[in-house]
This record gives C-alpha cells, structure tokens and sequence, in this order.
C-alpha cells in the first residue's frame, strides 16, 4: 500500500493514499469470498440485490434517501478509505519529502495513528450506543430507515478503520520509508482548481478534500489572532 506524506508548508501535512493504486489481498483483505459460508454468501447476494434495487430506483422517498445517505457521506473524513485498507495492506510504502528525515516521518506517522485510533474509537462507542434504538425506532418511518442503519454502517466502518489501525501501530504490519525529491515540490493545482502533485501518478480525486480538512483542522487548532 502507497501513502505519501504531503506538505501544504512546513506545519501542515497530510498523509493520503494512491487511489488509483488496486488493494492488497493480505489476509484480511475484502477479497476472501472463497472461505465464505454458504449463509454469507446469501448475505451478500441480498445486500447487493437491495443495493440494485435502492440505486436504481426514482420513486419519491428511496430519491430522498439516497440524498441524505450522500449528504450523510459528505461528513466522513477523506482519509478513512485509507485507514480502513490497512487492515488488508501486506506493507506500507510510506513516500515522504527528501527534505524531511526519517525519525520526524516516523514521528508525524505515529501520532497521526495515535490521533485516529482515539478519535475513530470514540466514535465506534458513540454509533454502538445510538444504533440499536436509532434502527428500532424509525423502523416506523416511511421508505428505508436511512438514520437507523447510517449508525449502524458506521459502526461496522469504525470498526474496521480501528482494526487498521490497530494492525498498523502493534500488528506488526512492515512500514519502508522512501524519501522522494519530488514530494519536495507544493501541491499544484489545473485550470479547473483540481489539486494534483507531480509525485502521484495517476488521478487524485480525494486530493482537494485532504487538502480543505487539513485547512480546516489546522484553523481550528490555531485560529488566527486580531491585530490591534
């Protein structure tokens, strides 16, 4: 698994994934259907019927719910893709800036592991709590119970981000640090403002939402101060 290690100046970075880059088959990778039970399977084949069905429907109410799902999805941070797919990763090739030295790359990449285990732990507690009433209390309304089981899918996706992390940091999952000139160089970005970097190849289309959290969080930790 590539990640590269991003600058937007030097108190301000980010990690993010190569999304162009096809996911490990490690051991607990998505891609075990063949070990799967004859009852999971039949999981599987309903869920992906239901979402056929929910996807390609224009009636009234499954049109709002797929809004609100979206809606609801905007508030995800971009980098959960990545954690979660470290679950499955047979190693992290980590890309850093050639100006930076190992130890403070390895330092940045700890604490930001530290910094998403507490808070995706936290927010695995607080969906386990609201899931079970959410789903059994707005079963009632009309169309799917988008609310109920948007906790409940939650749940499970914090679920397996802190098992990512939790490979990563004591599972014993091979990181290599690789200094890359390249990554030297500040984010670009093309005529229609969409952020790229000459280090990625391929397309980056989480790119501009790293770049505005990373924006956002760091304006929240150090709001600007008034000038008399």
């Amino acid at each position: 698994m590539r990640i590269y290690l991003l600058s937007l100046d030097r108190k301000r970075s980010f990690f993010y994934a190569d999304e162009s880059e096809p996911p490990d088959d490690g051991p607990d990778g998505d891609d075990s259907r063949d070990e799967e039970t004859a009852w999971q399977g039949r999981i599987r084949e309903h869920r992906e019927q239901l979402q056929s069905v929910w996807e390609q429907s224009e009636t009234r109410i499954v049109r709002w719910s797929r809004r609100a799902w979206e809606w609801m999805h905007s508030w995800a941070h971009p980098d959960e893709t990545m954690l979660r797919r470290l679950r499955s990763a047979s190693r992290v090739e980590l890309h850093h800036p050639a100006g930076r030295e190992p130890e403070e790359v390895r330092g940045l990449w700890s604490r930001y592991l530290a910094q998403r285990w507490c808070r995706h732990l936290f927010w695995l507690s607080v969906n386990l709590i609201v899931a079970p009433p959410a789903v059994m209390t707005l079963w009632v309304l009309p169309g799917p119970n988008v609310i109920g089981y948007w906790f409940a899918y939650r749940a499970i996706h914090h679920a397996l981000i802190v098992r990512g992390i939790h490979r990563a940091r004591w599972g014993g999952l091979p990181l290599e640090l690789r200094a890359s000139p390249a990554l030297d160089f500040p984010i670009e970005r093309d005529g229609e403002g969409r952020a790229a970097h000459p280090a990625i190849d391929g397309p980056a289309p989480l790119l501009s939402e790293h770049i505005a959290r990373t924006e956002a969080e760091s304006a929240a930790v150090d709001p600007p101060s008034d000038k008399l």
